[in-house]
């Protein structure tokens, strides 16, 4: 009876592990999160480019989780799955509130372009012109960018137990672990664009 009893628990453990690893190592973008970076990509260009990279965020989803791809267009697969960080006052484990506002220290939604490689505070990161009125076109002047954190790591994340074992956030920068910011720097081909899918009903101001 007790043999059968410890490998009942046993099985439930394994089970439970099992959920949580899938939850957090495995790639979580959703097909509606592709789909609405895929359309805003083509209704900007006119069409959906033949070559470039596009880098999809999306914040539906819990930041423990590898919400982030980027795609090779080309290719027309993913080359990395990542997390990400989002902005501190856009919520605890999901960005459920997004903005555009200044000083918000919010993340946006919409489509960016990623422009030119700089050295800032954080080290390397790429400057993001917010191409959507409204979502996200104060992004230059609010200074967001794409960078790497220490706070984007499993590390980060067990030390958050408390708070629902959320990553580290950011004042509303793209902010990738060391390892995911060298996969993108490795990875980018021009023209290189970030969509940020933040659900329909938060997409925000």
């Amino acid at each position: 009876m007790k043999k059968n009893i410890v490998f009942a628990l046993i099985i439930i453990f394994l089970c439970i592990a099992g959920v949580l690893a899938y939850f957090v190592f495995a790639p979580a973008v959703s097909n509606d999160a592709k789909s609405w970076a895929y359309s805003a990509l083509a209704e900007t260009n006119g069409r959906q480019p033949e070559n470039g990279t596009l880098i999809i965020v999306d914040f539906s989803k819990p930041s423990q989780t590898k919400r982030l791809a980027i795609i090779d267009l080309e290719k027309g697969g993913a080359v990395f799955h990542g997390r990400v960080a989002h902005g501190k006052n856009s919520g605890l484990v999901y960005a459920s509130d997004l903005s555009n506002q200044m000083n918000s220290l919010k993340s946006s939604a919409g489509l960016f372009k990623v422009e030119q490689l700089y050295n800032g505070k954080h080290g390397p990161s790429y400057r993001l012109e917010g191409l959507d009125p409204q979502l996200n076109d104060n992004a230059r002047r609010r200074g967001i960018s794409i960078h790497a954190g220490y706070y984007v790591s499993l590390k980060s994340i067990l030390l958050n137990w408390k708070e629902k074992f959320r990553l580290g956030r950011s004042h509303g920068c793209f902010v990738l672990s060391h390892e995911g910011f060298r996969k993108l720097r490795g990875n980018l081909d021009r023209p290189a664009y970030l969509y940020a899918y933040g659900g329909r009903d938060g997409d925000g101001e």
